[in-house]
């Protein structure tokens, strides 16, 4: 009898998987199922602090704030931060991105983390905007952004640049290129209100998921800031900017730097852990964010499905 209902109970997944991606399912009506199964995958395994993390992450999609947040403490119980050493801390300064905003930017950067992989030579560098200009009503004061650095001890020398670009992740030969040609820094172009992160190379780029070149994702941003964007009668947003006031030429003028390694001088927010939304969360911010995929790793499985 139970292989016929876990059958169903599969069945039932990929039907529920199909109607989220026709949209006749929100993320908001997934997370309870999700969290409900992280807990009988918590029952089953309990030392496996993946599960509690992934749990914490749905809390906190679903503005369960408090609960997440205990959930976070118990995984960085489960696997506490690493001390990070004083090489590392220093590359985390070296091979710190700058960025590049338009001269309109109507957001501040508030704070930078950075997180080195505590196996790898990663380095995770999440950015948190002031707000995000298409998003008034998220309750996340904030708009978080990552970027991630790999390199090479030995030589010292960055070897892929990742970053977060709506949702996807995007990486760029060029960027490594351009890295080389600036002391080891990579470059990221920072899109106006929204914090989309760009790399070197990006006009001839294309979304790894659809295959739409970013050029004409970043022209269907531009008409949309430009006319206020998303809910533009939302009450906070009489304190922002009517919309982007220009040209989509100035939309794509990345010519303002922005150098987070001053933040990181002044308020060193560097850990080291896998476990980059619960330090996130539980040690370096006192306001609320946005989870995001913690390393790009995590973000390639679910793409092939493993």
């Amino acid at each position: 009898m139970i292989d016929s209902f876990l059958y169903e109970y599969l069945r039932g997944n990929k039907k529920l998987i199909r109607y989220m991606n026709e949209g006749k399912l929100s993320r908001s009506d997934f997370y309870p199922l999700a969290i409900a199964q992280l807990e009988l995958l918590k029952q089953a395994d309990p030392k496996n602090p993946s599960y509690v993390s992934c749990q914490a992450e749905f809390y906190h999609l679903d503005g369960h704030l408090r609960r997440a947040g205990e959930l976070y403490r118990q995984v960085l119980e489960m696997e506490p931060p690493m001390e990070l050493k004083e090489k590392e801390k220093r590359w985390i300064q070296k091979f710190c991105p700058l960025l590049l905003t338009t001269s309109k930017e109507c957001f501040p950067l508030r704070d930078v983390v950075a997180i080195h992989h505590p196996t790898s030579p990663l380095i995770g560098y999440h950015l948190f905007w002031e707000d995000d200009y298409d998003f008034p009503d998220d309750c996340e004061p904030s708009d978080h952004e990552a970027i991630w650095i790999q390199y090479d001890p030995e030589r010292e020398e960055v070897v892929k640049v990742m970053c977060w670009f709506h949702s996807r992740i995007i990486e760029s030969e060029f960027a490594v290129k351009e890295a080389h040609n600036n002391r080891q820094r990579a470059i990221i172009r920072v899109e106006w209100g929204k914090h989309g992160s760009l790399l070197c190379g990006w006009e001839s780029m294309r979304d790894p998921l659809t295959g739409i070149p970013l050029r004409k994702w970043l022209r269907k941003n531009y008409e949309q800031v430009k006319s206020g964007g998303r809910m533009p009668a939302h009450p906070l947003k009489k304190f922002w900017p009517a919309g982007f006031d220009g040209t989509f030429e100035e939309y794509t003028d990345f010519s303002v730097p922005v150098d987070p390694r001053e933040w990181l001088r002044e308020k060193p927010l560097m850990f080291k852990t896998q476990w980059a939304n619960a330090a996130l969360f539980t040690q370096a911010l006192h306001y609320n964010f946005h989870p995001k995929m913690e390393w790009p790793n995590r973000a390639h499985r679910a793409l092939r499905g493993s």
